[in-house]
């Protein structure tokens, strides 16, 4: 029974993926998570939490609760949570959010902006 109650949940999850293989062109608005792995030339917004793997290369702004980014991202970035920018990453642009990090060996250009908690 255990595992019919696993499979529901992952049914029910909302994660979005863009493969490696993948190259998207357009805005991405999604209430969930979004793990991307290609090329995005356009914006993502309104996602619960954006993950930006290694090979992804992303062109446009992102905003969202929370971002981790490993890959590349030409844009400004807006997170009402959190964002992270690891070693892997390369981002060129303005980040804006309640908690920043970044993770030293990282390629940042841009502007920080820390919010205050309201």
């Amino acid at each position: 029974m255990a595992l019919i109650k696993e499979k529901i949940s992952e049914l029910t999850s909302s994660e979005s993926v863009i493969s490696a293989d993948c190259i998207f062109t357009g805005n991405i608005v999604t209430k969930g998570s979004i793990k991307i792995e290609g090329t995005v030339d356009g914006s993502v917004s309104e996602a619960k939490e954006v993950f930006i793997s290694k090979t992804a290369k992303i062109t446009g702004d992102i905003s969202g609760e929370k971002c981790v980014i490993y890959g590349n991202v030409k844009g400004n970035i807006l997170a009402s949570d959190m964002v992270e920018i690891m070693s892997s990453a390369s981002v060129e642009g303005d980040v804006t959010a309640l908690r920043i990090m970044i993770e030293e060996g990282a390629n940042f250009n841009g502007k920080i902006t820390m919010r205050s908690k309201r």
